[in-house]
């Protein structure tokens, strides 16, 4: 019997410890590729740094067990003093309905020095994206989320000076 025991608690020594690793490795995971999740959303970019002339592509991928909804707006904010502050595009937008089902993931994407209407600074960034998620059947109440994803600008002016200084 002292061994049924002794055996039992390894058992669950073991399952607690496998759960740790994979939780750790789950919040490894989210740090490492900059995705934010909010719920069972995700909001990812491919890179964490770009320069001016290259092009970010933001990913929105449902895990959610209903629908996500959103249009094809998002915006893009700098950190300036401490606060974020709207980046102005240049952009046209459409005002349609995008539904995103369960598993599911959309992709867009912007230029930089094509798309800000000033030209872009060395600096931190984010993306920011507004989203309603709720139950898929007609008439679901629906919870508005914003979700973000942080990126970096580099000028290749700020790397001359770096290399300089």
């Amino acid at each position: 019997m002292n061994d049924k025991l002794k055996a039992g608690r390894m058992k669950r020594r073991l399952l607690i410890a496998i759960l740790v690793v994979a939780l750790l490795i789950v919040a490894a995971t989210v740090v490492v590729t900059g995705a934010v999740p909010i719920g069972t959303v995700v909001l990812h970019l491919d890179k964490e740094t770009y320069h001016p002339n290259d092009t970010v592509t933001i990913t929105l991928r449902s895990l959610h067990t209903g629908s996500v909804r959103l249009g094809n707006y998002f915006g893009v904010e700098r950190f300036e003093d401490g606060n974020w502050v709207e980046v102005p595009l240049d952009r046209v937008w459409t005002e349609e309905l995008i539904v995103l089902l369960p598993g599911k993931a959309i992709r867009q994407s912007f230029v930089p020095v094509e798309d800000f209407l000033e030209t872009p600074e060395s600096g931190r960034y984010r993306v920011v994206k507004e989203i309603q998620v709720g139950p898929i059947h007609y008439g679901a109440t629906l919870e508005t989320q914003t979700l973000y994803a942080e990126f970096r600008i580099e000028t290749s002016i700020s790397g001359q000076q770096g290399a300089e200084g």
